[in-house]
């Protein structure tokens, strides 16, 4: 299961067709969230970041010419937002940013893992969306918050068995789901 690419018209994104803009954000703004969160540590000024990133995109699409360079913008401008951000302890301006992108793989190794890492995040939330509720929450207490056993018991009243029992078949669906890639970048991070 992979996150199916958007189709941009990028004569009508230039014109300024607000369906084709809204695309782009529904698209995007949930996955530079999270690439935003792995800098700023703070859902908020994430949000707030990913606001101003789509407003710069905005004001620059002139200067696009592929949809290619639409995420490049997006992802470098956010990344450049965070520090900044980390920089002064202030929330960055939306002054115009020089459109100096070409491509992703010109960015530092780190960016870009960081980019695949939010990519595969978005990824795994899709297919975790997908587990019936209770295997849904257990699954994120355990591999995304990080909670032991005990800790799930004592939050949700369930026996240690019945957490095991949902965590094996939640992995289990994901198996089917994600691809055997995916499912190892979920352990390393459940081990993080």
């Amino acid at each position: 299961m992979s996150m199916p690419a958007i189709k941009i018209d990028i004569d009508q994104f230039k014109a300024g067709d607000r369906k084709a803009f809204d695309g782009v954000y529904c698209y995007y703004s949930r996955l530079l969230q999270h690439f935003a969160f792995s800098y700023v540590k703070d859902h908020g000024i994430a949000e707030e970041i990913v606001s101003d990133t789509m407003l710069k995109l905005w004001n620059n699409r002139l200067q696009i010419k592929t949809s290619s360079q639409i995420k490049a913008f997006l992802y470098i401008a956010t990344k450049n937002a965070c520090i900044d951000r980390l920089r002064a302890g202030r929330t960055p301006s939306a002054e115009y940013l020089p459109f100096e992108v070409g491509n992703l793989l010109g960015e530092a190794p780190e960016v870009y893992n960081r980019i695949l890492y939010t990519e595969l995040l978005q990824q795994i939330e899709e297919a975790v969306n997908h587990l019936p509720h209770s295997q849904q929450r257990v699954f994120c207490m355990s591999f995304l918050e990080g909670k032991t056993t005990e800790e799930i018991a004592e939050e949700t009243g369930m026996t240690v068995s019945s957490i095991f029992s949902q965590k094996s078949k939640a992995v289990s669906i994901l198996r089917k789901l994600l691809s055997a890639g995916m499912l190892l970048w979920l352990w390393l991070m459940a081990t993080r």
